[in-house]
């Protein structure tokens, strides 16, 4: 495999990188969310591409921590959105209460920032939940966590390739 010229900078590297990771991660999770629930097909991909650049690093021990920490959050906040939606209706103040549940569980279990990726899945699950009533609280957490797998996953692909393409 040719190696890429030494003169690329760290900033091109990084931005080279990113662009790899939205790339692929876009359609490939697009084309298996578009089989199973084709009506979020397009926000599927657009979390799987946030959540591969999310994890994204400039060295692929660095992206694996980053990845474990990215799933370990969107379990634990797909979990928490998909019980508070299987038993209560969507509400603000239930949205809130989830959100409070997710950061503390992370930070429990010493997630960095105190679970923020947990929150933040909480929150994306439950409101497209709303615009996606069809799809079953169940269904959509799972759909949601196989994305974020699908970007990290990606993510540290592209870190990989790209150390292989830059070893001198």
């Amino acid at each position: 495999m040719p190696a890429l010229p030494s003169s690329v900078s760290p900033s091109l590297g990084r931005g080279l990188r990113a662009a790899a990771v939205a790339l692929l991660s876009y359609p490939v999770a697009f084309g298996f969310t578009s089989l199973i629930h084709p009506e979020s097909a397009q926000f599927g991909a657009m979390w799987a591409a946030v959540s591969g650049l999310a994890v994204s690093q400039d060295d692929p021990i660095s992206g694996r921590d980053g990845a474990i920490l990215r799933l370990g959050g969107t379990l634990i906040g797909a979990a928490i959105a998909a019980a508070t939606l299987s038993l209560f209706p969507f509400s603000a103040v239930g949205l809130g209460l989830a959100v409070g549940l997710a950061m503390a569980l992370g930070s429990l279990f010493r997630l960095s920032d105190g679970g923020r990726l947990a929150a933040i899945t909480v929150t994306v699950i439950m409101i497209l939940s709303v615009i996606n009533p069809g799809l079953s609280p169940l269904g959509n957490a799972l759909l949601r966590t196989l994305e974020a797998g699908v970007g990290a996953g990606i993510a540290l692909a592209v870190a990989w390739v790209w150390v292989l393409l830059t070893r001198r």
